[in-house]
């Protein structure tokens, strides 16, 4: 159970938040899919932390990530013409070069070219990696860039969703460390999983352990094998909002990212790979619903009045949960239900939530850090080969030797 205080300081991520400022200021953010972003196409309004940007692809395939606001009047540059590697603004004319400077201010009758130099445009540095454009929102020079395995991969090996969900993104992120919930959230699934998850439906209860990474740190769920061995699924908790968990597919990696949009929206990522060949394209099947847009991934199934397209009947017909839309719109629906924030003031606990107190208390604690002025991830390191892992052992005490990843120096 949680103070008032540090649901707070955990859920608030808009103006001077501590945790939305000790992300931005120390994070790369994922903030686009590379796919939706077309040269000279329509400019994508970009919402992150409360706050509203546009991103553009301009005519040399180069992005641009600015405030949305046009610096003269005010007017969303979602609406601007995006051509000759700049935003014009429909309202006056006035012109912003992909790399951020004013180029034409045509309503400026002295001294218009020298005056175009005095006009700044708020823009940010980005990074195309992944099938994702980055930005850095933190001022001064950027950390190190997240070089996650699936950055280095080509587009035929990387499959992807995307989602918004009406919710904090604490809640779809600690969902995603829930071992718990899969036996029974996920029951009408664990047979489409494979049989790498068999225990995980067999087992209710896992036994958590857990080991501190410079980058978060790895949680192993345990679960005791009727031949005496013990499965483990360890799953990696990245700063700051990342997830790798776990996948039924030999040389296959996922993470999801829960990146805030606002205090109660999340932008919500779930990313396969392989880095040995082309992707599955039946990978994400189960995932979501049949021919689902991949950029509304799990699209809203209604309201608390119609328990969120609950189906009583597939129920009764044997379905556990009544969602057959996929795992996400299971685990979408449940997020919701707990309202925009969930109080976590009231919450009674079990050891199954060993992962969820871990959770928030790094988050508390790399918060405090930032708030202090010491570094957060005070370790540079690499990220390449950091991925979640599973498998069997013989003694509970190995269970470490499939936790965490070889951390290179940055």
């Amino acid at each position: 159970m949680l103070t008032t205080r540090e649901n707070e300081l955990l859920t608030r991520v808009e103006g001077d938040a501590p945790m939305g400022r000790m992300m931005r200021a120390t994070y790369w953010i994922p903030a686009a899919t590379s796919r939706t972003l077309i040269a000279d196409g329509t400019p994508q309004r970009v919402r992150l932390f409360g706050d509203d940007f546009v991103a553009f692809r301009a005519t040399d395939g180069r992005v641009g990530f600015f405030d949305e606001r046009c610096p003269h009047r005010g007017v969303s540059l979602a609406l601007a013409r995006n051509e000759n590697c700049a935003l014009q603004c429909i309202f006056h004319g006035w012109r912003f070069h992909v790399s951020g400077e004013t180029i034409e201010t045509p309503t400026q009758a002295i001294a218009a070219e020298q005056f175009a130099k005095t006009i700044k445009v708020n823009h940010y540095p980005v990074r195309e990696a992944g099938g994702l454009v980055w930005v850095w929102l933190g001022g001064g020079a950027p950390a190190p860039f997240p070089d996650f395995p699936f950055t280095h991969l080509a587009e035929h090996q990387i499959s992807m969703g995307a989602t918004k969900v009406p919710v904090n993104y604490l809640q779809g992120l600690e969902a995603t460390l829930d071992s718990s919930h899969i036996a029974y959230l996920h029951r009408d699934w664990i047979g489409d999983l494979g049989a790498a998850f068999k225990t995980t439906g067999d087992v209710h209860a896992p036994e958590f352990r857990f080991v501190s990474q410079p980058y978060g740190f790895s949680a192993g769920a345990l679960r005791q094998r009727p031949d005496g061995r013990t499965d483990v699924r360890c799953a990696e908790f990245v700063l700051p909002f990342h997830t790798s968990t776990p996948t039924s597919r030999p040389g296959m990696g996922s993470f999801q990212f829960l990146v805030p949009i606002d205090d109660v929206t999340t932008w919500w990522l779930i990313i396969f790979w392989n880095a040995h060949g082309p992707i599955d394209p039946a990978v994400l099947e189960i995932q979501g619903p049949e021919h689902a847009d991949l950029d509304n991934f799990v699209p809203p199934l209604g309201g608390p009045e119609t328990h969120w397209g609950q189906d009583r009947a597939a129920m009764k017909a044997g379905s556990f949960s009544g969602f057959r839309a996929g795992l996400l719109s299971e685990d979408t629906v449940v997020q919701v239900s707990m309202g925009p924030i969930a109080d976590r003031t009231k919450e009674q606990l079990c050891s199954g939530d060993a992962a969820i107190v871990r959770l928030r208390r790094t988050l508390l604690d790399a918060a405090a850090r930032h708030q202090a002025g010491k570094p957060v991830n005070p370790h540079a390191m690499s990220y390449r080969t950091l991925q979640a892992h599973a498998g069997v052992v013989d003694t509970v005490g190995s269970w470490t030797d499939l936790a965490g990843a070889e951390i290179a120096p940055g």
